[in-house]
């Protein structure tokens, strides 16, 4: 049995660094490809909606419903 791939911080900090701007993306979710021992595995984000303190609507990627990736605009 194979066992299930889990990326490292420093991983998943690299991919998130390639995400596009969540309010201009689209889909409600990106896949990042990433090189692991010898293979390529996909990093699945998805886009979720948040308010801010204005009660705003605001869109932020997260991985795997714990890590919540803060994104700047270029």
């Amino acid at each position: 049995m194979e066992q299930p791939f889990i990326p490292s911080l420093k991983q998943v900090a690299e991919a998130a660094e390639k995400l596009p701007i969540p309010d201009l993306w689209p889909e409600d979710s990106y896949l990042i490809p990433i090189a692991n021992s010898h293979t390529e595995q996909d990093l699945k984000f998805d886009k979720l909606a948040f308010r801010n303190l204005d009660k705003e609507v605001c869109y932020h990627w997260v991985y795997d419903g714990k890590v919540t990736v803060e994104t700047t605009t270029p």
